[in-house]
């Protein structure tokens, strides 16, 4: 299945791909990674740096399957607010999710520079809209929430979002703890930089893993030949079901709309990243060009087909909705695109071991936090791979 449809943004003029390398034969390595998306990229760079011999493998071309599709607003804050999160998993884990997510936009901005990666990087505050007196009335006690947990996080009245919007609402929170890149410049790059440290990059058919066998090495069986390595990462996002025994998490969709650049921006302030407390919500930010990306419309998965036919009427609504807060925008699409993604019904991501192959791992179910929780899943796969205990090894096992 396509897991986009559209034109995204982000492939107006693509990013340089990495090197390939020859998968007519075997191959072997200490670690297969299993997709060439933003997971699978920042677990590759990474793996590369420690020394570990990588092979990466991707059916599609890399970066041009979800991460294409993603809008790219990197926040700690998950679709499940910190207070409803504590009521349903318990305090601890709670705490340790958001924390975990707070690490993880820490870690993007860090790999940025480390990398030196151009990908319209920006570190742009965070504002939280309450969407009705409702919503506002519990605005205060997720503040206090985060607060407890040392993240730097203000209330914002009517007043202040009136003297920084255009529009009003009852209340917001605001978060100096955010960024916005190009997700596609960002996996193209990492992937370059680590081919250049040695690892191998396939994609295409030639490249497509039909089954994991497991022995004295995992023996991968793909299209060009076989793959045997000491360890494997599904990084291949709800696909990753595949390998288990009952699906983890629902599909929805969601829907994209990029303006014309050289918006007037005058009256956004600070280009903060915008999102609000309705269900499903929507989501706004900008670009370094004055383009406005606008996404929302969740609509739960029911087949391609259906998803990308929706896609025009909900350009159209995605544009109304955005021209009500900002009125002085020429909200128009020049793109528009649908992507598919997973959500677990607790809002938590999956990164653990196969339970039946511990020694392949996966990550899936990032919800609204793709970007982020694939930092947070590279980080905790690749310490375990290097022997070290990654402190949120373990906070996100499969449900059940």
């Amino acid at each position: 299945m396509d897991l986009r449809s559209g034109t995204p943004l982000w492939l107006a003029e693509p990013a340089a791909d990495p090197p390939e390398s020859d998968l007519d034969g075997p191959l072997d390595c200490d670690v297969a990674v299993i997709g060439a998306g933003i997971t699978g990229a920042l677990t590759a760079w990474q793996l590369a740096r420690d020394g570990c011999d990588v092979v990466v493998l991707d059916r599609r071309e890399a970066g041009k399957g979800s991460t294409a599709a993603s809008t790219a607003l990197i926040e700690y804050e998950l679709d499940t607010p910190l207070v409803e999160l504590r009521r349903s998993v318990g305090r601890a884990r709670a705490d340790r999710a958001y924390l975990a997510a707070a690490d993880g936009v820490r870690r993007i901005r860090q790999i940025v520079r480390e990398s030196g990666a151009v990908c319209g990087y920006e570190e742009l505050p965070s504002v939280y809209l309450a969407s009705d007196t409702a919503a506002a009335e519990a605005l205060p006690a997720e503040c206090a929430a985060r607060r407890e947990l040392g993240l730097a996080v203000t209330t914002l009245s009517p007043a202040d979002i009136a003297n920084r919007f255009p529009f009003s609402r009852p209340a917001a929170l605001c978060s100096d703890h955010g960024a916005q890149l190009d997700p596609v410049r960002l996996t193209a790059h990492l992937l370059r930089s680590a081919a250049a440290g040695g690892a191998r990059i396939r994609t295409g058919v030639g490249a497509a893993v039909s089954a994991i066998q497991r022995g004295d090495r995992l023996k991968l069986a793909a299209g060009g030949g076989m793959v045997t390595a000491r360890r494997a990462v599904l990084a291949t996002g709800y696909e990753s079901q595949a390998y288990l025994e009952a699906s983890v998490a629902s599909l929805k969709s969601t829907y994209v709309i990029a303006t014309s650049p050289g918006q007037p921006l005058e009256h956004w302030a600070d280009r903060c990243l915008l999102w609000e407390t309705a269900r499903p919500y929507l989501y706004l930010r900008t670009t370094p060009d004055a383009r406005v990306i606008v996404g929302g419309e969740d609509e739960p998965f029911a087949d391609a087909e259906r998803r990308d036919a929706l896609i025009p009427g909900k350009a159209a609504l995605l544009a109304e909705r955005a021209g009500r807060l900002f009125p002085d925008i020429d909200f128009t699409p020049a793109f528009a695109w649908a992507g598919t993604f997973a959500e677990t019904s607790t809002g938590l991501p999956c990164i653990t071991r196969l339970p039946a192959m511990p020694e392949v791992w996966l990550a899936l179910g990032y919800g609204g936090n793709g970007i982020t929780f694939g930092a947070v899943a590279a980080d905790i796969i690749c310490s375990a791979i290097g022997g070290r205990r990654h402190e949120a090894e373990g906070l996100f096992p499969l449900p059940g």
